[in-house]
């Protein structure tokens, strides 16, 4: 018979990012994540997003559509090294976390846009372990 399982809880998740291991075996699901986000319905509402300039009605479907992409990079499905090198989610994360609080509180669901949330935690420490490619 099985032991018990022994789950630690979210919050002492300490994950080190995964950087600079991107190959051209990547470039076919990160076209497919691009193309979703610069298309409708989802171009216009992350245009917003990028200007400060997003609509209530945008924050919760942007936010789910960070956690499904967070998801495949937490997963190893997608290369974090492309993820944060062409994506602020720490930004977009602080754009949105109001909403998605709002909405972990209103439904209970403690997990709703988790990937997300840790994401953006891991897109800092990618520019803190990635120095600048723009000479200042």
């Amino acid at each position: 018979m099985a032991g018990p399982v022994v789950h630690e809880p979210a919050g002492a998740l300490r994950r080190t990012p995964q950087f600079g291991n991107a190959t051209r075996d990547d470039v076919p699901g990160f076209l497919g994540i691009m193309r979703i986000i610069h298309q409708e319905p989802n171009s216009s509402a992350f245009a917003r997003l990028l200007t400060g300039q997003q609509r209530d009605e945008d924050e919760i479907p942007l936010a789910h559509l960070f956690e499904e992409i967070s998801t495949l990079a937490l997963h190893g499905l997608l290369v974090e090294d492309l993820l944060f090198d062409a994506f602020a989610f720490d930004f977009y994360w602080e754009a949105l976390k109001g909403s998605v609080r709002s909405a972990r509180e209103r439904t209970g669901n403690g997990k709703f846009c988790e990937n997300f949330e840790l994401a953006a935690q891991l897109a800092v420490a990618y520019r803190e372990a990635r120095p600048s490619k723009v000479a200042k």
